[in-house]
């Protein structure tokens, strides 16, 4: 529960090292990963969720910024367009309402997502979206020729968003209620853009100067937020820089864009409506040639897209069977043991209990799990365990909870009055996050180090390469081998360290991707050398990592220890 942690002295990065750190790939599998339950909290809010972001990512920090300031941009260009409504309300400033409030409904969407996840707040959310877009249908429909049946159009919207909310709380799981509200929800954001298009291209001069702004404005959205915010949740967990960076910041981008063009229109939208009363156009209301037609259909057709990607697309990609964790994380999972004198087991738990230690563990920035768990054998045995998204977060914890720790009682009940076998563990990494497979081999000669050493280093002498015959420097780093078999190979020096005694290379043909370091250290007053080889090859390519440990084991190290006997 409290583990000691430091930063570590950072030492100059070699080239190998980097040829083995973990590589992002561009792209995650083709396929969904399966969501998982979760309680997300906030401030002391605790609700059921599905994680939306991946906070271990490597992109973690910067995804969860975006997210805020993405919120803060989305609040301020909902008060600047509304700062322009005329009080008392007055009906002409309508759109102004409506787009000012969409952008903050927007912003705050954004703020569920990065606190709360997917989550029944964040449907809450998005039908309060989804009802801003349903008051910019309405105003521009035909069949909504005056205030009145505006207005009334208005209401129907609000009490079908209203059972939309209903629904998304009463629902029996998480899973249902983002079916019933994102099924109806993604409709207006596919018929919005297909109905101003339509507008825009069937339309005359006038219509399509009217219609240019949410054109543009609700095909971004579409595009740039929307589609990449559901094709993200397919990817949760599967760090890339398709989903992790270039969706994400998709969003960020194109939010601000959406609804500052919206603000411009909304001014346009009501200087028209201000104007005089005409016989084809009642007061209160845009010009009849203006007025969108079809509503119904579109939204039949905005309906049916909206199915693609919500079910058609993971349908076709499938549920990843087993979803590796490719986070490059800066989390830390910590274990420690509570033991209690004999006897002391529940009164421990009791006091735990009464600090509302667990809790408040779960509610603290940054933690992502935390349980405390009893020995099946030992009732006064307790392990604590627990994950935190950063050493940080996990820091802030420890300052935190150090003075339960110090207060008598609790030092009472401890066995030498302190908590015992501290751990921390950062996660393994599966080699399938990364674009290369790294091997090392280890290995004794019979001869010395500085003697191994002085025909390694030597660039010009390829006597140590099993199966060259010799050696042709082209550049002054790069030389070429001719082998006994009457194959070439290209090689160019990457490193040469002559206190660590390390070599690296890299292999341009006749083939790329694979690096090779040498070493043979000093052994001290023992006879002979202990060397190492270590090697990355690029995935799914040739050679294969398997192919270089057989080369290496089976010839090369043998070759290697004939030729340094003594």
């Amino acid at each position: 529960m409290i583990i000691k942690c430091g930063r570590t002295n950072e030492a100059s990065i070699s080239v190998i090292d980097l040829e083995m750190a973990v590589s992002i790939p561009l792209f995650p599998p083709w396929c969904v990963v399966p969501p998982v339950d979760k309680i997300c909290s906030f401030y002391g809010i605790r609700i059921p969720c599905v994680p939306a972001i991946n906070f271990e990512d490597i992109f973690g920090l910067e995804v969860e910024m975006g997210h805020w300031i993405t919120f803060i941009l989305l609040v301020l260009i909902g008060i600047l367009n509304l700062s322009y409504v005329q009080f008392p309300f007055n009906y002409k400033d309508s759109m102004k309402i409506t787009t000012g409030l969409y952008s903050i409904i927007t912003g705050f969407f954004a703020f569920f997502r990065v606190t709360f996840h997917i989550s029944r707040f964040l449907l809450i959310g998005a039908a309060l979206h989804n009802l801003a877009e349903w008051s910019i249908l309405i105003q521009v429909s035909n069949s909504c020729t005056t205030s009145t049946k505006i207005k009334d159009a208005l209401r129907r919207a609000t009490f079908f968003i209203l059972t939309i909310v209903i629904l998304v709380v009463m629902m029996p799981s998480l899973f249902l209620a983002v079916l019933v509200e994102q099924s109806f929800g993604i409709m207006l954001d596919f018929a919005l853009p297909l109905l101003f298009w339509y507008m825009y291209v069937t339309g005359n001069e006038r219509v399509r100067s009217f219609y240019q702004l949410p054109v543009v404005a609700h095909t971004v959205h579409l595009l740039f937020t929307i589609l990449p915010l559901v094709f993200a949740n397919f990817h949760v967990g599967n760090t890339s820089w398709y989903s992790s960076f270039f969706l994400e910041t998709a969003v960020y981008i194109s939010g601000p864009i959406t609804h500052v063009l919206y603000m411009w229109w909304s001014f346009e939208f009501d200087d028209l409506k201000k104007e005089a009363t005409e016989k084809e156009k009642p007061a209160d209301v845009i010009p009849t040639e203006l007025r969108a037609k079809y509503i119904i259909w579109f939204l039949v057709a905005g309906y049916s897209l909206g199915l693609v990607p919500l079910v058609a697309v993971p349908f076709a990609m499938g549920p990843c069977q087993d979803t590796p964790h490719c986070a490059g994380s800066t989390a830390i999972m910590g274990t420690s043991v509570a033991v209690v004198h004999p006897g002391f087991g529940i009164a421990f738990q009791d006091m735990v209990s009464s600090k509302r230690l667990v809790e408040r563990a779960r509610a603290a920035k940054g933690n992502l799990e935390y349980e405390l768990y009893g020995d099946v054998q030992d009732p006064d045995t307790f392990r604590f365990v627990e994950h935190w998204a950063s050493r940080e977060s996990l820091q802030a914890w420890m300052t935190e909870i150090h003075p339960l720790f110090q207060e008598s009682a609790m030092k009472n009940l401890l066995v030498g009055e302190k908590l015992q076998q501290f751990g921390g563990y950062s996660y393994y990494q599966s080699s399938e996050c990364r674009s290369v497979d790294s091997g090392a081999i280890f290995f004794e000669v019979g001869a010395s180090c500085d003697k191994v050493w002085s025909v390694v280093s030597n660039w010009s002498d390829c006597s140590w390469v099993i199966g060259c015959d010799y050696a042709v420097i082209t550049e002054p780093n790069t030389r070429r081998l001719h082998m006994k078999d009457g194959s070439t190979v290209l090689v160019v020096l990457r490193k040469l360290n002559k206190g660590n005694k390390e070599l690296v290379y890299e292999v341009l043909q006749p083939f790329q991707g694979y690096t090779g370091s040498v070493n043979t250290p000093d052994t001290g007053s023992a006879p002979g050398c202990n060397a190492t080889y270590r090697f990355t090859v690029l995935k799914n390519a040739t050679p294969s990592a398997d192919f270089v440990y057989a080369d290496f084991l089976n010839i090369r190290v043998p070759g290697l220890k004939k030729l340094f006997k003594s």
